[in-house]
């Protein structure tokens, strides 16, 4: 009978775990591993070190609707440089450093939002409906629920009469 190896982690699929859980997992396995082959002392390899930068995940929170990861509008203004240059469009955050030179207008037009709120830019441009599905490639999460302006239930909507 071949050796299977074990599928699940503390009960849970290993394909389902999230990112601190399954790098906690591979840790444990490779410390087992470099202490059977007398590379290190048994504790000397530890998870539960709170020093330890390696075991630190930005496990960022999900939004219920959209499923995309929530930024803040701080968290998004780090992002302003031609290097790690973000976006926030009709309260969505778009990473676009890699469409900064492919841009049609110029890398300029986008450098002059990045790190904020580029919806009226966007809007007053007039783009066509072929650059807003262009922009799905570079979506990476949405602004928090007390940040949005354009999708939150409780921000101010005009009525029609």
């Amino acid at each position: 009978m071949a050796a299977t190896m074990k599928q699940t982690y503390a009960e849970t699929p290993l394909h389902m775990l999230q990112p601190k859980a399954l790098f906690d997992f591979a840790s444990q396995t490779l410390g087992f591993v470099t202490q059977s082959l007398g590379y290190r002392q048994p504790d000397s390899y530890s998870t539960d070190n709170e020093d330890n930068s390696l075991c630190h995940f930005d496990v960022r929170e999900k939004d219920e609707e959209t499923g995309l990861d929530i930024y803040t509008l701080n968290e998004v203004a780090d992002h302003e440089t031609f290097d790690d240059c973000w976006i926030v469009l009709f309260d969505k955050v778009f990473d676009m450093t890699n469409f900064l030179l492919e841009h049609p207008g110029g890398e300029d037009v986008i450098l002059e939002n990045a790190g904020r709120d580029a919806t009226l830019a966007f809007r007053g441009v007039g783009h066509s409906t072929l650059a807003l599905r262009a922009l799905d490639d570079y979506l990476i999460g949405i602004v928090c629920h007390g940040e949005r302006i354009y999708t939150n239930q409780n921000s101010y909507r005009r009525e029609t009469r």
